[in-house]
């Protein structure tokens, strides 16, 4: 993670990351987990905390599906008429699981008033799904579950009125909701922030690796979002993507 990190702060500058000429939005969150903890690098001072038994192993952290969660302070991101971004890298082998991320009021698992957008497993499909909210949930499904023990890319982007989700840098569907939250929220990161209805966050914790979070406060387009994962197979070009982040990790 070190020598990919190393590569792209060529690219790194203290507002935004370019890659191959085009400058992303600015970062409000970006967590890598280096060194077992959850230092905000984009500049915002968004520190987290990891919790429970969550440790660093091959390069990023892993959740042992029990009490292990990453919690970040409020973000001033998702608000009304706003568009965000969330990124990240997963692997699991557990279809059955907890959210890989989730949005709400609190910054402890289950702890939450109000909580939505959910992203990871539907109970009703086994599948795997962005999760969005305007006037009941709303869900960007994908037609597998990708819990097949290799490392994948995971963008949520909620435009206004459309929510959509990529898997290793394809759009693979949407969702008629982008706006989803009315204050600043805090985001939880393997585990649930409230059982909400949402048939995502039926099981509480995550088992399995996540690394690379990042926040954005806008929509990152499907071209730019294409960018960031043809920078990371540049660095490492061998193989498809889950292969070579997967050599990565080892």
């Amino acid at each position: 993670m070190r020598a990919f990190l190393f590569s792209l702060m060529i690219i790194v500058t203290v507002a935004s990351f370019a890659v191959e000429g085009v400058a992303l939005p600015k970062k409000v969150l970006h967590f890598n987990f280096d060194d077992n903890n959850a230092k905000d690098l984009s500049g915002n001072g968004n520190d987290g905390k990891i919790n429970g038994g969550a440790k660093v192993s091959r390069g990023a952290l892993e959740f042992d599906g029990k009490d292990d969660y990453v919690g970040s302070s409020a973000l001033k991101v998702r608000t009304t008429d706003k568009s965000f971004t969330a990124i990240g890298w997963f692997k699991t082998s557990e279809a059955e699981n907890g959210p890989l991320w989730m949005w709400g009021d609190n910054a402890n698992p289950s702890a939450s008033g109000a909580a939505e957008a959910p992203v990871g497993w539907r109970s009703s499909t086994k599948k795997f799904s962005a999760g969005f909210y305007i006037g009941g949930h709303k869900y960007a499904d994908a037609d597998k579950d990708y819990a097949d023990g290799n490392w994948h890319f995971v963008a949520q982007v909620g435009d206004k009125d459309t929510g959509y989700l990529y898997i290793d840098g394809k759009q693979i569907s949407s969702a008629v909701a982008g706006y989803v939250y009315a204050s600043n929220p805090y985001f939880l990161i393997g585990a649930r922030t409230k059982n909400s209805g949402s048939e995502i966050d039926n099981v509480e914790y995550f088992k399995g690796f996540i690394d690379e979070i990042m926040v954005f406060d806008a929509a990152l387009s499907k071209k730019e979002i294409q960018d960031v994962v043809a920078q990371w197979n540049a660095i490492y070009p061998s193989g498809k993507l889950a292969t070579t982040w997967a050599d990565l990790k080892e």
